[in-house]
């Protein structure tokens, strides 16, 4: 049997990944297609927009056969971290492809860059710091240096995807899963709504109240929430104000300027506005708030190097073989029930993350705490 594995948010699933799980299935033929979602904050640091349920629910109305979590403490953290969270658990399953959306097909180029990220040459580091005295960020003094050191033009790794894609790479090697490569179509940034779009474009269009049906499988739309999330923002200063933070990918005085102007500020959008720099992004700002508000502190991060399970969040009826299979080859414990995972730190940090993001529930009943050990996975006729 051949299994394929897919690392998504699906915030919220839209044309663009069914296209490329239905592609996925074209291409290697497989008999059971995998996905491996982040849970209640996005990559981005950010709650998302739906529970993981429903997340899983949608992907496998559309085409996936079981859907996996990947773990907060991988999935709240940058590319490096997010790649080796999601290989972590479909290698660990020992699914055959890793099938992933990328600007560019060239796997040869892909792997090169991999290899730049392994061992870098002297001649590169040089590029590198030369624009890092320039006063550029370190994505991209590394990216603009990395195209110059191939004789490529900047946009060509400038590309939303090109980083991670990379990263899937870097983690496959020493593993027996292969990658695919599915072209990406549509505008991964694009703010406005078509029928392959970005996610970011149906959740503005979401937000603004707008009509998203032309860009969403119809049997996602009745899992739209009807109403938006409430802003969490008190939640996150009182936290940040506390101070003492120790923060997994804060570094250079980064938990210092957020506690000062958390303490300065009225709103998360002002305490970007005062931190963000050259220096620090937007998405590292926010991803840091995120980790103070749920206690992802160093000590944690470090304790959940990679995943030690596989947990598994929905199964869609009819796919019990493909369940059974990777039951039978995986290196992981496939975790069905999450009381079994009481007292695993990794576990620990994923509650903490969900019981959080409930707090963003406009209606009074849905924040309640303890839903990861409440909420049984989901199961979907087929």
């Amino acid at each position: 049997m051949t299994i394929a594995g897919v690392i998504a948010e699906y915030d919220p699933f839209h044309n663009g990944h069914l296209h490329h799980l239905r592609e996925t299935r074209r291409l290697t033929g497989c008999e059971g297609l995998v996905v491996c979602l982040g849970g209640s904050f996005t990559q981005r640091g950010e709650p998302a927009m739906l529970s993981k349920w429903a997340r899983a629910r949608m992907a496998l109305l559309c085409g996936a056969d079981a859907v996996f979590e990947l773990p907060a403490p991988s999935a709240v953290r940058t590319a490096d971290f997010f790649a080796r969270g999601g290989v972590g658990v479909l290698a660990g399953l020992h699914c055959d492809i890793l099938s992933f959306g990328c600007e560019t097909t060239d796997l040869k180029l892909l792997e090169t860059l991999a290899e730049l990220r392994e061992t870098e040459p002297e001649a590169l580091s040089s590029l590198v710091r030369a624009r890092l005295g320039a006063g550029m960020s370190h994505a991209r003094a590394r990216g603009e240096a990395v195209a110059e050191y191939l004789g490529l033009p900047a946009e060509t790794l400038n590309a939303p995807n090109m980083a991670l894609a990379v990263e899937y790479l870097r983690c496959l090697r020493g593993t027996e899963t292969r990658p695919l490569v599915i072209p990406r179509v549509g505008d991964y940034h694009g703010a406005f709504l078509a029928p392959i779009c970005s996610a970011t474009a149906v959740r503005k269009a979401l937000a603004d109240g707008e009509d998203v049906s032309m860009a969403m499988p119809a049997e996602c739309l009745p899992l739209l929430p009807e109403k938006p999330r409430l802003p969490l923002d008190a939640v996150f200063l009182y936290r940040l104000r506390q101070g003492g933070l120790s923060l997994p990918d804060a570094g250079e005085g980064l938990d210092g300027l957020l506690m000062r102007a958390a303490r300065e500020s009225g709103s998360l959008e002002e305490v970007i506005e005062r931190v963000k720099s050259r220096r620090y992004t937007r998405a590292r700002i926010v991803r840091a708030m995120a980790h103070a508000a749920a206690g992802l502190t160093k000590e944690v991060a470090a304790a959940c190097p990679r995943p030690a399970y596989a947990r598994l969040l929905g199964l869609r009826a009819g796919a019990e073989d493909v369940l059974r299979e990777l039951s039978r080859r995986a290196a992981l414990p496939i975790v069905s029930d999450a009381t079994l995972l009481r007292g695993d730190t990794c576990f620990e940090a994923e509650q903490r993350f969900t019981d959080l993001w409930a707090l963003g529930a406009p209606e009074i009943g849905k924040r309640r705490a303890g839903q990861e050990l409440t909420r049984p996975f989901v199961r979907v006729d087929a």
